[in-house]
């Protein structure tokens, strides 16, 4: 089943259904309008797979969608977006390595040549991974996808965070213009340090969250999302910043304070430098050794079947 509405790009609608008739399934699209959902009659289908192309939560999806179906919805609003996306299995087991890379670790470390020098404990931590597959019935996923991240063991963030010109503050979707330093004691925000007219602004987003917590770090994120194209995106092309997958992209790094699921600040820096009990596992924001995607990843995003 492939669930679409009003605003979704008809060509992602065609594309789902040619997908999945490449697989052998039988494909059925489904026009969702919410003002007719609550209808009594209405009764669950009983699809396998369901490809979700509506964008945020619905109640008509909840009553069409059978609890054990495998739902994958597509977080790209357009194909253009699409472009240099190729699924393959090696991002699955880079994202798995990863993930166990953090399991094992004892001290996460992201530093830069900017000021960056963040350390958190990982012992007893939360940990998690999305890779873009859904392969147990009855979860969701969402396509595409490419991260590995982990919560701080309890008040062991300390260091600093330098946001530099071209890095990116989430979730408000805004470039760095200047250089912005916060520093962190004992798992919490204690200071922002920069021009005023970039730190009042955070200031003030903080203070619209409403909580205590939106100052406490809240997780480090890895990006391993690897996307061949021509070019890098241009450092303030317009609508990259809040375009799909942004924390996902390959290489880049996430510092979020918060308590999930609410965000206080996240900081994307796109050129750092991370490592597990001093291995790197990031270097200058390109993913090292079982991060990084091997030959044969590489040749199916350059020559696509």
């Amino acid at each position: 089943m492939v669930l679409s509405d009003g605003a979704t790009d008809p060509a992602l609608v065609d594309a789902a259904i040619h997908a999945l008739d490449q697989i052998g399934a039988q494909a059925e699209s489904v026009f969702v309008d919410d003002q007719s959902s609550n209808e009594e009659n209405a009764e669950p289908t009983m699809p396998d797979i369901v490809v979700n192309l509506l964008d945020g939560y619905s109640d008509a999806a909840e009553t069409l969608v059978s609890h054990n179906a495998r739902v994958l919805s597509v977080v790209a609003h357009t194909t253009g977006e699409l472009h240099g996306v190729v699924p393959h299995v090696g991002l699955s087991r880079r994202v798995k390595r990863g993930l166990d890379l953090l399991e094992a670790g004892q001290e996460l470390h992201v530093g830069d040549d900017k000021g960056t020098n963040l350390r958190i404990g990982l012992r007893g931590a939360r940990r998690w991974m999305h890779d873009g597959l859904v392969t147990v019935p009855g979860t969701v996923a969402e396509w595409p996808r490419g991260m590995i991240g982990s919560s701080p063991a309890e008040e062991t963030a300390k260091g600093t965070v330098v946001m530099s010109p071209g890095d990116i503050w989430l979730p408000m979707g805004w470039y760095a213009r200047s250089s912005v330093a916060l520093t962190f004691e004992g798992g919490r925000m204690v200071r922002i340090e920069g021009p005023r007219s970039e730190t009042d602004a955070i200031r003030a987003h903080l203070a619209s969250v409403g909580s205590p917590s939106a100052y406490r770090l809240d997780a480090v994120e890895i990006g391993l999302l690897w996307i061949d194209r021509p070019k890098r995106p241009a450092l303030f092309e317009p609508g990259f910043a809040d375009s799909f997958g942004v924390a996902d992209r390959y290489g880049h790094v996430v510092i979020a304070t918060g308590d999930y699921p609410t965000v206080g600040i996240a900081c994307c820096l796109r050129s750092a430098t991370v490592a597990v009990d001093e291995v790197a596992a990031v270097r200058s924001g390109r993913p090292q050794g079982d991060l990084a995607p091997d030959v044969y990843e590489q040749a199916a995003h350059r020559f696509p079947l």
